[in-house]
């Protein structure tokens, strides 16, 4: 089976073709050479002979894989002296041994000697049609006969040229063919200046025959040597020419290899996927070409594909990888990498057109573009054509605010942009060619789009919703070529670049976030969302500790088992968590089932290795952070790093939360008594008020005054009056329902809001409260007691009044009402106003209920 890989289908059809062809030739002119003169038989063996030497001994053409011979000469003297079939066969046998030197490909040794029998049938009947028309001679083949130099040099001169021309052309081809380039650059650049050669090869065979003809065959014999010390001499200059050659392609390899790596590692810090580069490349240099570029241009946009980002060195990581949309300042920063790019390449002083390509390709054909505000056909043709291409492609990866589009709405979207964003002419030839592009791209395991980063994008046209082309759309769709499995390998150097900016991001990302808001869940649930991000993780939890409780709870999870988890309370000691949480210090390779040994967990989900650190800020613990998975041994020693880093801004942020949850409590709470203050009671009322107007239902605001308050602070001093006030609060406390309010409202005035309740049972509370404070008795060193009374006094929303200050002026009148009837009446237990009582004891002030 001949091997055909690398072909593609316009290359193989050519090649049969050819093949067959000059299958044909090569018989026909097999039976004409049967009838040959014993005489004659014996001139093309000689002739033979002198071909298979020199065919043996092939000089390679520079920079191509095709050769010359010296057998030229002996084919055009077959030519003459034996006539079309011998030249046919002696090209044959040449191109057939010379191709066995220097090819291991068995297309090539059927396509070379397929490819001279075409060539000799055309320049050796073109060489007897011109021998007819110019000289006379008629006869054929001329044999020995009296030719003269004039005569011959006209025919043999045309027929070394037409030799020339059709064996370059009908190689250039197949090769044009197998590599998707022009025909005409692969002619000129490997065969062009080799016509020296055929036209050599003509004088010598003339010089040759006119020497057969004066001084025989002995003679002519002779100066083989001579044509023998000539082909080495070229033999020599041709093999130092292609060491030279290879050594400056080597050179000219390893420098754009260079290039290349390290404009794929620059890309990588963008999150640009190896395989866009490969594909902008390809429509790149296809488009040239249609487009009739020069090589150099073609080149320009191979480059392009690679370094026109360049620039983005001098852009910040945390511009280049933000998710959303950037901010003015941002985008202007982002701006100056085309000016940069530009620069850095204007010193390299590279070999091809580049600079155009990277100062222009964000200018748009409106003249909106940046960074010099070009306008249509200012704008370089390269520039013009990478910004299409770019473009597209970008687009159809997946980014971190959308999905890529499909080869359709990519397409749409240039369609939209045509005569604002784009060049309409390079869309249109673009769109027109994509099939063709798409599928050499799905031959060459290049159409596995993945997920970028990148900012290359017209985001505006990639949301619009202009009007679609059904037309253009069908013919974009078709261009869509089936899922290909092959997968384009991409170095792993270039992952761990990415994956390390990815993290920088995602640090970045964490430190900025946290300061979008002050509450504790808030920043539990941003932590535990970016973790994922450098660090993997099948669940993922932040534990929050309480010093006045002694243990931790879960204060937000994510992954497997996060409903089992939530609320879980962990005291120092228990588990791995409990461990942290007595240590202060990392746990990494412990058994991440301690920490589940209460949950009954599927065999299929036990955790096999885990990391899990303290969160500590001046010395405090806030907190611990763990990660498990299912996976043993998946974390290293990075992972660790990461996550302590990670630890750090956390701790800082969740530090940060809580000053901030203390002195918001602070702001609502009275500092004496603990209770919350005036302001906590207007935000309380508002939240009852509000649930009142949705449920329909209703509420009672307490007005509670002491009596007799004043006398205690003239006769014990204000310390034993705060004490009192501590003590009234906690009793207070008491009486009241755990989801009833109570707040100090100003000097000894204590406000209550108590859910709705029947008017019995609100008269039996003021009844309780009054009695509880009237048993309330402070011990005041040495001997004494002090007591004080209270009036009590309530007022009904919706009856009342229906706002703050109605209620509390209702409820205020009603407790004065209280406080006349208590001067009116006697009490039965001791008066609620001052009283001493004699004591033994001289300790602190103390107090009880009697």
């Amino acid at each position: 089976m001949i091997d055909m890989s690398g072909y593609s289908r316009a290359a193989k059809v050519y090649w049969v073709a050819l093949v067959s062809a000059g299958g044909l030739i090569v018989a026909w002119a097999l039976s004409q050479c049967l009838s040959f003169t014993p005489a004659q038989g014996l001139q093309f063996l000689a002739l033979a002979s002198f071909v298979v030497l020199s065919s043996s001994l092939p000089i390679r053409i520079p920079n191509t894989s095709a050769s010359i011979t010296a057998g030229d000469a002996f084919i055009f003297l077959g030519a003459i002296l034996l006539g079309v079939p011998a030249a046919l066969v002696l090209g044959a046998t040449d191109a057939l041994i010379s191709s066995l030197r220097t090819s291991r490909r068995a297309t090539s040794w059927l396509a070379a000697p397929a490819t001279m029998s075409l060539t000799v049938l055309v320049s050796a009947t073109a060489f007897y049609f011109l021998l007819d028309s110019y000289a006379g001679i008629a006869r054929q083949p001329v044999g020995m006969s009296r030719v003269t130099f004039e005569q011959l040099l006209v025919p043999l001169v045309v027929m070394a040229l037409l030799q020339y021309f059709f064996n370059g052309m009908l190689i250039a081809t197949l090769h044009a063919l197998k590599g998707h380039s022009s025909i005409w650059k692969f002619w000129r650049d490997g065969y062009l200046w080799t016509c020296f050669t055929f036209f050599a090869a003509a004088i010598v065979t003339a010089l040759l025959y006119l020497a057969m003809q004066n001084f025989g065959l002995i003679y002519v014999l002779l100066s083989v040597p001579v044509i023998g010390a000539t082909f080495a001499t070229y033999k020599i200059y041709f093999e130092r020419m292609n060491e030279k050659s290879r050594e400056t392609a080597e050179l000219s390899r390893l420098h754009l290899a260079t290039i290349e790596a390290l404009a794929t590692a620059i890309d990588a810090k963008d999150q640009t996927t190896h395989c866009h580069v490969r594909r902008v490349q390809l429509y790149a240099a296809r488009l040239g070409e249609i487009l009739n570029l020069t090589h150099s241009e073609i080149e320009a946009l191979r480059a392009g594909a690679m370094l026109h980002d360049i620039g983005k060195l001098a852009v910040p990581d945390h511009i280049l990888n933000k998710p959303g949309k950037l901010t003015t300042a941002e985008f202007e920063r982002m701006k100056v990498h085309t000016v940069v790019g530009a620069q850095i390449l204007e010193r390299i002083d590279y070999p091809y057109p580049i600079v155009p390509i990277v100062r222009s390709h964000h200018e748009r054909w409106d003249g909106l573009g940046y960074p010099d505000g070009l306008r249509g056909e200012e704008i370089p043709w390269t520039a013009r054509i990478f910004a299409v291409v770019d473009c597209f492609d970008s687009v159809r990866e997946d980014r971190p605010y959308r999905r890529g589009l499909t080869c359709e709405e990519a397409g749409l979207m240039l369609l939209r942009g045509a005569g604002t964003h784009f060049d309409p002419k390079v869309v249109e030839l673009f769109l027109k060619h994509l099939p063709q592009f798409e599928a050499e791209i799905a031959e060459l395991g290049l159409d596995q789009h993945g997920f970028t980063s990148r900012e290359a994008e017209p985001r505006a046209l990639v949301e619009a919703s202009g009007a679609n082309a059904p037309a253009a759309a069908a013919a974009i769709a078709s261009a869509a070529p089936p899922f290909n499995p092959k997968h384009f390998a991409v170095p792993a150097y270039l992952e761990q670049i990415k994956s390390a900016h990815r993290e920088v991001y995602a640090l970045y990302e964490i430190a900025s976030t946290f300061g979008a808001s002050l509450q504790i869940e808030d920043r539990s649930q941003i932590l535990v969302n970016k973790v994922g991000h450098i660090v993997p993780f099948d669940t993922c939890v932040v534990y929050l500790f309480d010093e006045l409780k002694n243990y931790a709870t879960v204060a937000h999870v994510s992954g497997l088992n996060a409903e089992l988890l939530r609320g879980h309370c962990v005291a120092p000691g228990e588990g791995v968590i409990g461990f942290v949480i007595a240590n202060r210090r990392p746990a990494a390779g412990f058994d991440p089932m301690l920490d589940f040994s209460g949950f009954a967990l599927p065999e299929a989900q036990s955790y096999r290795s885990m990391i899990a650190l303290p969160l500590v800020k001046d010395e405090r613990l806030l907190g611990v952070l763990a990660v498990y998975s299912l996976r043993p041994d998946h974390y290293t020693d990075d992972h660790l790093h990461l996550l302590d880093t990670v630890a750090r801004l956390a701790s800082d942020a969740f530090s940060n939360a809580l000053h901030h949850a203390e002195a918001e409590s602070n702001a609502l709470t009275d500092p004496l008594t603990n209770l919350p203050n005036a302001r906590a009671l207007q935000l309380r009322f508002a939240e009852e008020e509000a649930r009142a107007r949705r449920n329909g239902t209703s509420f009672q605001v307490v007005m509670l005054d002491l009596d007799e308050f004043k006398l205690v602070n003239d006769t014990y001093g204000h310390s034993t009056g705060d004490q009192m006030l501590r003590e009234v609060a906690r009793v207070l406390n008491a009486q009241l329902r755990e989801y009833d309010f109570l707040a100090r409202y100003a000097g000894d005035e204590f406000v209550a809001v108590v859910q709705d309740l029947p008017r019995a049972q609100a008269d039996d509370l003021c009844g309780r409260i009054e009695r509880a404070i009237g048993q309330l008795s402070l011990r005041v060193p040495p001997d004494k007691r002090a007591r004080v009374g209270i009036s009590v006094g309530a007022a009904r929303f919706g009856v009342d009044g229906e706002t703050l200050n109605q209620l509390l002026i209702a409820a205020d009148q009603a407790m004065y009402s209280a406080k006349a009837d208590h001067k009116r009446r006697p009490r039965r237990n001791p008066p609620a106003s001052l009283s001493i009582v004699e004591t033994p004891t001289d300790e602190l002030a103390t107090a009880a209920i009697n």
